[in-house]
C-alpha cells in the first residue's frame, strides 16, 4: 500500500480517507468509459481510463511484471 505501481491501484489508494485531517493528498480521478465484457478492447483492459496510456497500452496486452510484484502495466 506504501508505494503501488500500477495505475489503477494507485487511483483506488488515492481516494482512501486519511484520518490525519492536516494531511492532504492529491485525488486521481478515473474519466471514460469502462470497457465492455462482451468486446473486450485489444491492449490494455485499463488503457481507455488510464491517464498514463499509450498507443502501445492500446494495442499490447502487458504481462506481470514479475513474480514479487504483480502489476501487469508497461508503465508501473
Amino acid at each position: 500500500f506504501q508505494n503501488p505501481s500500477h495505475p489503477y491501484t494507485q487511483a483506488l489508494l488515492s481516494a482512501t480517507p486519511v484520518a490525519d485531517p492536516e494531511h492532504h493528498k492529491e485525488r486521481i480521478k478515473l474519466t471514460g468509459e469502462l470497457p465492455s465484457p462482451l468486446n473486450v478492447p485489444a491492449g490494455c483492459a485499463f488503457a481507455p481510463r488510464c491517464w498514463k496510456a499509450t498507443d502501445k497500452c492500446r494495442a499490447e496486452r502487458p504481462e506481470l511484471m514479475d513474480e514479487t510484484h504483480q502489476a501487469a502495466c508497461f508503465y508501473a
